[in-house]
């Protein structure tokens, strides 16, 4: 964080009532959190140790808490020395009361909104030395970094989930359930409903039922499996559904109730699932509408344990990747039956056996016949993104099954170890540059030396170097890897046009486009990258990036973000989770950025170059993305290959009236040609915030809801 730069605003102090240290809230927060939780971020200078600290109100009585983020931050009312920490402002809040603070010490809090962090930046940065237009500049480059930098803060903080819990409640009242038309008896077939009751509890299976009892569409059977020697009160409590027995395990009890299915579909229910009231209709519309789906799959909801909604879990259209990592549907996904009577349950795969037959299933099919419905049709307890542990083990050996390759156990997530092709295809990597040697050099020599993947030539794009600096570096480049190719470009910078140069120059059958403010940090970063390009269906592929200070550069780009596009989860942690753990896997998405961006030279040439014409500047990889997708190829971005890049460094973050003009004019021809500004990107949701880097609960659906593909 920048606050080296940019100090907190300081608060008053004010009496406090606790016999600790008081700080008034300023008037503007207090006014902002009468609309609902607000999270701030909080700062303290001159204490040596952490100190607790609450909310209290005009009449002094303590309201709510506030939550260190920060290593070593236990749940609730702390704040660490020199460790910025998110506090959740309760209504009617007035001060903030600080337990044995020193003498000296203050308190203060960071401006989220632009304008005001920008205005406090000019005014209160440390910028010495500046003429009043150059530290104006400065404090906007200093601002935007911090702003990008809190936001990230609040987003992983505990504070913020309370927040989304109370906005997701109000969002649920509204929008969950609400699904008004029910499917024609011949609309669609029968939904056969299918649990495992073995190791069920009589409350869950009661409560499944009450709910499904309840079912708008009632062209639907719920079938329960029990072992032979189950208590009767297990049957008794599946009221309403047909049961059958059978020995062995999981898989054995579901392949029983697969045969006694009478349904056309067929959906796996967990016991202690809650399916909201509209579930099977919502799963039996999506057939009815489109007749060639072949798997349906719909959104859901975490409950307590008390069963109360926290929070919507919001999936993507049908995503390959995701699923391997996480199996990330299996929860509530409908397939024709005589398709799951012709796959099987695998009595092999134990526990996971149902992912296992999705996982077959899906993997056979195109992705237009698979169907996301983006509406809460389920809650689930206990359900943290990835695979339970009794679960994983047996899932990563069904995907290794199909796959035919080894796979990794990463926490609760899967990586199923690809090989790169042998012999591996010629990479061209492709470096746009323009003097700035030390930068250059960086790029050029962690590349050469810090990698494992060595079928690999440089070419090099000079676009109007004249520093002798410069061309000394490429001559020691050549000396040093002598598959080194400069190829010089004198025009206006173009960086689409700079690129197609260089890969026009080049020989590989696949083509890297690297930045030349890009440091390689690890050996395996390559290879993960070919072997992924490799994989059949497969045109382009992205890279983690991570900003010098280790924070998230680049995790991937959602298509309609702001009405454009972004980088989400920009500047968080480098370990952070992201959405549903989904920065910590493969996957899927619309788009990656050209800073690191692998792409098979046939997909190149299917689809085109960069567009140097309408795009000189900004939104050519996100287009070239775009048109592979609608291409039919996958772009997939993967955490497994992670190098640091100095964003802007060679060109600098200033951007003059002209340059504002010029990339104003690219984003309206990105609109003409791909609709971003209502455009909810296929591996994004319409639940969820397009105004948001961190996936936040939307207030209201900010798109379709009816049943989608992948496609663009």
């Amino acid at each position: 964080m920048h606050e080296t730069e940019i100090p907190p605003l300081w608060l008053k102090s004010a009496p406090a009532t606790t016999g600790g240290t008081g700080f008034a809230l300023p008037a503007v927060l207090r006014l902002r959190a009468r609309r609902g939780a607000l999270a701030i971020v909080l700062a303290g200078e001159g204490a040596h140790a952490p100190l607790p600290f609450t909310f209290a109100t005009a009449t002094g009585a303590a309201q709510g808490v506030g939550e260190g983020v920060g290593e070593g931050v236990g749940e609730g009312e702390t704040l660490l020395p020199g460790v910025p920490s998110v506090a959740l402002v309760p209504a009617g809040a007035t001060r903030i009361e600080v337990t044995g603070a020193p003498p000296g010490f203050r308190l203060g809090y960071y401006p989220v909104h632009k304008v005001a962090l920008k205005l406090h930046a000019f005014a209160n940065g440390r910028f010495e030395g500046l003429g009043l237009p150059r530290r104006w500049k400065a404090a906007g480059v200093a601002a935007r970094t911090l702003r990008g930098a809190l936001h990230a803060l609040v987003s992983a903080a505990p504070a913020r989930r309370r927040a989304e819990a109370a906005r997701y409640r109000a969002f649920r009242a509204r929008f969950v359930g609400d699904f008004a038309e029910v499917p024609a008896p011949n609309a669609a077939p029968r939904l056969s409903l299918l649990t495992d009751g073995g190791s069920a509890s009589a409350t869950d299976l009661s409560a499944c039922a009450a709910v499904l009892a309840a079912q708008t569409d009632r062209n639907f059977e719920w079938v329960v499996a029990l072992p032979p020697d189950a208590p009767p009160a297990l049957a008794q409590a599946a009221a309403g559904a047909r049961v059958v027995t059978a020995e062995g395990g999981p898989a054995e009890r579901l392949a029983a109730a697969l045969d006694a299915a009478e349904g056309g579909l067929v959906l796996f229910l967990d016991a202690a699932a809650q399916p909201t009231r509209d579930a099977v209709a919502l799963i039996r519309d999506a057939f009815a509408g489109h007749p060639d789906c072949a798997l349906a799959y719909a959104d859901e909801e975490r409950l307590d344990a008390a069963g109360a909604p926290l929070h919507g879990v919001y999936h993507p259209a049908f995503n390959r990747h995701l699923m391997e990592s996480s199996g990330y549907l299996r929860r509530f996904a409908a397939l024709p039956r005589a398709e799951a009577l012709r796959l099987g349950l695998d009595p092999a795969a134990g526990p996971a056996a149902v992912f296992d037959l999705l996982l077959r299933h899906a993997s056979a099919l195109p992705e237009a016949r698979i169907r996301h419905v983006p509406r809460v049709a389920v809650g689930l307890k206990d359900h943290p993104p990835g695979f339970a542990p009794e679960e994983i083990d047996a899932a990563a050996a069904a995907l290794s099954r199909l796959r035919g390759v080894g796979v990794d156990i990463i926490g609760r997530h899967l990586r199923p170890l690809y090989p790169t092709p042998a012999p591996g295809p010629l990479v061209s990597i492709v470096v746009p540059t323009r003097d700035r040697a030390a930068l250059l050099s960086v790029a050029l020599r962690s590349l050469i030396a810090r990698n494992a993947y060595r079928a690999f030539e440089i070419i090099i794009v000079d676009n109007g170097s004249v520093e002798p600096a410069t061309f000394a570096l490429f001559e020691e480049i050549k000396a040093l890897w002598p598959a080194t190719e400069v190829v010089r470009d004198d025009g206006d910078f173009n960086f689409p046009r700079i690129c197609n140069l260089g890969v026009d120059a080049a020989r590989g059958e696949m083509i890297l486009l690297l930045n030349n403010d890009v440091e390689v940090v690890e050996e395996g970063w390559l290879d993960e990258m070919v072997a992924l390009a490799a994989l059949p269906g497969a045109g382009v592929v992205g890279a983690k990036l991570l900003f010098p200070d280790r924070t998230v550069q680049h995790a991937g780009v959602i298509a309609g973000l702001f009405r454009y596009a972004d980088h989400w989860f920009a500047h968080s942690a480098a370990d952070a989770p992201g959405y549903e753990d989904r920065l910590r896997v493969r996957q899927n998405l619309s788009a990656v950025t050209a800073a690191c961006l692998l792409i098979r030279r046939d997909v190149w040439d299917a689809i085109g170059p960069l567009d140097a014409v309408r795009f000189a500047e900004d939104c050519n990889d996100i287009d070239l993305c775009l048109r592979a997708r609608r291409a039919g190829f996958d772009v997939v971005w993967t955490p497994f290959a992670t190098l640091l890049h100095y964003e802007s460094a060679s060109r600098g973050k200033k951007r003059s009236l002209e340059h504002r003009a010029r990339l104003k004019a690219q984003r309206a021809r990105m609109e003409a040609i791909w609709h971003t500004s209502t455009l909810v990107d296929p591996h994004y949701s319409p639940n969820l915030d397009r105004k948001s880097l961190f996936a936040a609960q939307a207030e209201a659906p900010e798109g379709p809801r009816g049943p989608r593909t992948s496609g663009v």
